[in-house]
């Protein structure tokens, strides 16, 4: 019952967010609305406000929302239009004001996200310290005077908190650093002109590599992989971390080879047999996700927290990736590198809500933020029918100075109909296999 519950209210919170950005927008540009809408079908809960008398609803199939705007293109025949309300219809508007009534739906839906980031950045997060776990006693930085065990403070004269923050440095600048503050024994020390190699090796490097989940009809599912199974070696090769088990995985694909495992302290040998890729080409996953031992993360951990300035610049940082991630799933998805069987719907947002909601306050707000995320950006691709198809309607009649046929009009809405109700009913079917089924 709580996961429904949590399902409402999350879908109210980002449904919400997103239609008051088209009802506030409307009303700045002098358009009249007529419905504000959370949730589809027979209305359970309605009230009349402001000086149109907007008529603001709660409907009964809780799966989005929408703001119905006087418009002559969409009057019913039993509606009663007052003449001097029709200079505020929604088509008579010029374009750009259309343009903003529909680019602002998904945009504040961005804008919540961001701010919620920025917020949970400024709040403070526990994230793992930027420490060193192995060094050879040959490099040039143990001879410099860096150990295994240092914390990195700063990398020239740029203040490092976590271990983001050093992989961040260490791949985005330089690999040369003039000034390393090293924090050891709680004293502050420095060293000068580090060459930064892949011989340092940062924390949770060396750390046992454990399996925290198995997906249901995955690869790893078929051999018997099981959760808390600790990964030591592909092929006798040992692991050394998790990007390195990633890529012995995918170096090996439609390749037999053998997992050498420990589980309850017994080394097993578990062979995966080539057949098993044979319908997997391109996906080069077994179905597993890996982490690390809780109890020795959780010595390594350090709060930090972040200014106004720097929460901001991490949440767009975060924002731009996330669009990135969206797109490029979206275009696996078409060009079928991604499986649609990875697609979920209301259902598995309703257990992502569920728990995110018990594990705490934070959790939850971080869930909120990534779902309006996720709402903005996916109401923005250029399909008909979302905001998106609107808006790409838009810049096309403002190429041609004029907008396109209604017969035009309609056969692309049919074609975004029916990739909606696709991509729908899959994300339903997927849903009823993974909680209703349990297949």
């Amino acid at each position: 019952m709580i996961t429904f519950f949590v399902f409402i209210l999350t879908i109210s919170i980002v449904v919400g967010i997103h239609e008051f950005g088209h009802f506030q927008m409307a009303r700045w540009c002098n358009v009249k609305v007529l419905k504000f809408s959370i949730g589809f079908g027979k209305p359970l809960f309605t009230f009349r406000f402001g000086k149109d008398r907007t008529e603001f609803a709660i409907s009964s199939i809780p799966l989005g929302g929408y703001v119905k705007l006087l418009d002559e293109n969409n009057i019913e025949t039993s509606e009663k239009v007052n003449k001097i309300d029709l200079k505020r219809a929604f088509n008579r508007q010029p374009l750009i004001k259309r343009f903003l009534i529909v680019a602002a739906g998904p945009l504040i839906n961005i804008i919540l996200g961001i701010l919620i980031f920025s917020f949970i950045f400024m709040h403070g997060s526990k994230q793992i310290k930027p420490s060193i776990s192995e060094l050879p006693i040959s490099s040039e930085a143990y001879q410099l005077g860096l150990r295994a065990g240092d914390e990195i403070a700063s990398l020239d004269g740029s203040e490092i908190e976590s271990l983001e923050d050093l992989l961040t440095s260490i791949k985005d600048q330089k690999n040369v650093f003039q000034d390393v503050g090293l924090k050891r024994n709680g004293e502050i020390t420095h060293i000068k002109n580090l060459l930064w190699t892949d011989e340092i090796k940062v924390f949770p490097y060396g750390l046992p590599i454990l399996i925290q989940s198995v997906e249901a009809g995955s690869i790893a599912e078929k051999i018997g992989l099981q959760t808390h199974d600790q990964m030591l070696m592909v092929d006798q090769i040992p692991i050394k971390d998790i990007p390195d088990l990633i890529a012995s995985v995918q170096k090996n694909w439609s390749q037999s080879y053998t997992l050498t495992i420990k589980r309850e302290n017994i080394i097993q040998y578990i062979h995966i047999d080539k057949e098993l890729f044979e319908s997997k080409v391109d996906k080069k996953r077994i179905g597993i996700a890996l982490g690390y031992d809780d109890v020795i993360i959780k010595t390594h951990l350090v709060e930090v927290k972040r200014t106004f300035e720097e929460s901001i610049k991490k949440s767009l940082v975060q924002t731009y990736a996330f669009f990135n991630l969206t797109l490029k799933t979206f275009k696996n998805l078409l060009t079928q590198k991604t499986d649609f069987k990875d697609l979920g719907g209301p259902i598995a947002i309703a257990h992502m809500a569920s728990s995110s909601f018990v594990e705490g306050t934070f959790p939850y707000i971080q869930f909120i933020g990534l779902i309006s995320l996720n709402i903005g950006i996916l109401n923005l691709l250029p399909i008909p029918l979302l905001d998106g198809g609107y808006l790409l309607f838009y810049l096309i009649e403002f190429v041609r100075r004029k907008p396109l046929s209604n017969k035009k009009m309609m056969i692309s809405q049919r074609v975004g109909m029916l990739i909606l109700g696709l991509l729908t009913g899959i994300a339903l079917y997927n849903d009823a296999c993974r909680y209703l089924l349990g297949s």
